[in-house]
């Protein structure tokens, strides 16, 4: 058996989808030297971290609720739906800001899937270019949709183009169901298929979105 991380590390300097956005921080709420001091700790200390962050950073999953505002929101996600078997779609062909069509589906079981877009994006992750990725078109949103998928899942920024108000591909996924995880990495280590991938977030309720730690099981 084999476990391989999809995911990116979540830092203050990470990308973000919008430079207006928060830079994610970690703090120690009780440090170390606090705690030896406190009285409280005979030959230990410990420390508590405090996190701040919007949840659409790093490698995230979006609910349905993201875009459907009678979807489900991650806490009401059932673990059946976390962990799948999964595909991968070489889509390595793909340029900057390039639409994804559905013929790169052609021959792939994707029914019950999580369908992992590798691009090749990831390797741009903190540099300008990881910004003018290629997405994914509204036709292969339909095609996953009508083909039974169960998770689409993007090495890239946003599965939609941003430049279009409508979102197609989240509107048509996230209406259906049909999870959405983005920013992954690492996708070039998966087989194309025989793969069980995980991306299980906290069981926060009411969030849209929020960080995962994904990663594949090879040969189980």
């Amino acid at each position: 058996m084999q476990l391989i991380d999809l995911s990116q590390t979540i830092t203050p300097e990470m990308p973000l989808f919008s430079p207006v956005w928060p830079k994610p921080e970690v703090k120690a709420w009780l440090s170390h030297a606090q705690a030896a001091a406190s009285g409280r700790y005979e030959d230990c200390s410990c420390e508590i971290s405090a996190v701040s962050f919007i949840t659409s950073l790093g490698t995230y999953m979006d609910s349905p609720y993201h875009f459907n505002p009678a979807g489900a929101t991650i806490e009401q996600l059932d673990l059946a739906q976390l962990v799948l078997p999964g595909v991968v779609v070489d889509c390595t062909h793909m340029g900057a800001r390039q639409p994804i069509g559905a013929e790169v589906l052609a021959g792939v079981d994707v029914a019950g899937k999580a369908v992992l877009f590798h691009t090749g994006w990831s390797r741009h992750w903190g540099q300008p270019a990881y910004f003018e990725f290629p997405f994914l078109s509204g036709e292969v949103a339909l095609a996953l949709r009508e083909r039974g998928a169960k998770l689409a899942g993007v090495d890239f920024l946003a599965a939609d183009d941003v430049t279009n108000p409508r979102r197609p591909a989240h509107v048509t996924l996230l209406h259906a169901e049909i999870l959405i995880v983005e920013n992954l990495t690492n996708l070039a280590a998966l087989p194309s298929a025989g793969f069980t991938f995980h991306a299980v977030p906290a069981k926060v309720a009411g969030a849209a979105s929020f960080p995962v730690r994904a990663y594949a099981v090879v040969g189980c």
